[in-house]
Formats: structure tokens, sequence, C-alpha cells
């Protein structure tokens, strides 16, 4: 099968974090967390000598008088660059055969995002969605699937799964080249490449990151060549099983951590000291409050 050519795309690149607006106040563009709307947890607010000029480069930019605001949030993501080019894996850089490591707890058997039908993958939102995505803390729904062309990362991707006391590991092949792969609604994506591309500092440094790739929406069933259990595998992939042992330690080291904070969160509940002396109705009220063995510190409360 020929080539998939290479696809390129335009897309505002915003900072990497959620900064206070009053810090550059010269920004004519944010994108602001606010109550999910279609699946999409944030929204656009600009200034309107900025929307002509995104309205020219983004026919999705929605209604002016939807996004056009001069204020009324405190932190946001800047957009610091109108529009950068990025490139989906296409030509001879592109992997033909991908892996991807699922369990029974997946939902739409592992193959499919957990945003899929729910959140729209545009040019305006692109960066802090894939941003979204790599972030393991975040729960929200992606549009994107991780895949990885590397059996080294399949391994340990499986023991994290099996550390967790997952059933029904498995792992899938599959060919980008397949006949079933439509490069319109599957487009891939090297991890490594767009964070380059975002200039995200913090997302450079991660090791695990490396030789990851993203699909949008799902693995299209026909591309799938083969299946493994991870149980008929794994002695081949890890065979003197020192990847399952030390994802089993950093588990169990990690669940103990959590069960020690929330022991010293409940503890520090019952030990909380407020003593209050009230005044006349609308004045302050002095509280002090102690916190486990921590000296007892003075606030204000007005009331």
């Amino acid at each position: 099968m020929a080539e998939l050519p290479t696809q390129k795309i335009v897309v505002p690149r915003y900072g990497e974090r959620r900064i206070a607006q009053s810090s550059m106040p010269d920004i004519q563009a944010w994108i602001v967390d606010a109550k999910s709307e279609k699946g999409i947890p944030f929204k656009l607010w600009m200034k309107p000598e900025a929307y002509q000029e995104l309205s020219g480069l983004y026919p999705e930019l929605p209604d002016a008088e939807d996004i056009i605001r001069r204020g009324g949030f405190l932190h946001g993501r800047p957009m610091v660059d109108i529009g950068i080019e990025l490139e989906t894996c296409g030509g001879p850089s592109r992997p033909t055969k991908l892996y991807r490591v699922i369990h029974a707890d997946q939902p739409f058997g592992g193959i499919k995002a957990r945003g899929c039908g729910m959140i729209r993958i545009d040019p305006l939102h692109f960066q802090i969605l894939v941003q979204k995505h790599l972030n393991w803390s975040c729960r929200n729904p992606s549009p994107f699937i991780s895949v990885t062309d590397n059996l080294q990362k399949v391994k340990i991707v499986a023991a994290v799964y099996e550390a967790r006391g997952f059933s029904g590991i498995e792992i899938i092949e599959f060919d980008t080249a397949s006949p079933a792969w439509n490069n319109e609604e599957h487009r891939l994506w090297n991890v490594r490449d767009l964070v380059e591309k975002f200039g995200a500092t913090v997302l450079k440094r991660r090791d695990y990151l490396e030789q990851e790739f993203l699909v949008e929406y799902s693995i299209p069933p026909g591309s799938i060549t083969r299946r493994f259990s991870w149980k008929s595998v794994r002695n081949e992939l890890d065979p003197d099983g020192f990847s399952r042992r030390r994802m089993k330690a950093i588990v169990r080291n990690r669940n103990t951590e959590s069960r020690k904070r929330a022991h010293e969160e409940e503890s520090n509940d019952e030990n909380d000291i407020a003593e209050t002396s009230e005044a006349e109705a609308g004045k302050e009220v002095v509280v002090k409050k102690q916190r486990g063995s921590k000296r007892a510190t003075e606030f204000k409360l007005r009331v």
C-alpha cells in the first residue's frame, strides 16, 4: 500500500500553565477553565481587536458575542502565538505497526477514546486537549488514545496494569497502513513532536512520553492484526520478572503514601480546635485553629 501523506494543520499555541490574567495584561486571547459544554471544559476569551485576526485563520471560531470579553476571569492560559504549524505522522517516518495495552475495565474494549462522540477535536482547543490527555492525574474524558511502537514500553504499561489489579490485560497490534485506516478520521501524532512545538517544558522532561503516539478518536477494528493476552507473553517480554516486581513495589508504595495522607488528614480534622469570641453582628471574629501538633495560628473571618 502507498505511504500515507503527512497532513498539516495550524493551531494556536498557549502558555503551558494557567497564570494570572493580571500578569500579562497585553495578551489578546486566553483559554479559561469553565463548566463543561459539549464535552469541552474550557472556553475562549478574547479582546474585540483579536477576533477579526483569529476568525480569518479559524473558521471554527465561535460567534463574537460568545467569546469577546475584556475580563471576567482571574487565571487562564494565554494565547502566545496565534498560529503554529503541526504535522501528522506520514510518509516514511510513519510507523506502520503499533501496539496498545488494554484491560477489561476500559470502555469500548480499549480501542475507542473515552471522549469519542463527546469531544470534537478542533484547532482552537488542540493543544489543551493534548496536554490534558498527557496529564495522568486529569480525569477529563479525552478524544485521544495512546499507543506505542516499542515493546519495552508495552511491557511497562502491562506491568503497571497488573500491579493495579486489572484483569483481562491484552496487547493489540495494529497496522496504520491498513485499508481500514481512515487518515482523516484517525489522524496519528508523534507526542514528542507535539510537545516540542508547544514549548511544553514540563512535558519535555517526561521520559515516559518517549515513543508514544496519539490516535484521534479510535483504532479501526479492521486494522487490528493480532491480540495477545499479557499472561501468554509476559515471561517472554519480562523473562526475569523485574518489571513486574518493580511496578508492584511502586504501586504498593504509592498506595501506602495515599493511605498515610488520608489518615493524617482525618487526624488533623479530629484535632481541629476552634475558639471563637463573638462580637457584635457584622464585626470580626477571631478564630484560633490548630492542625495536629502544629502550633496554633490565628486568622480573621468576616461574619
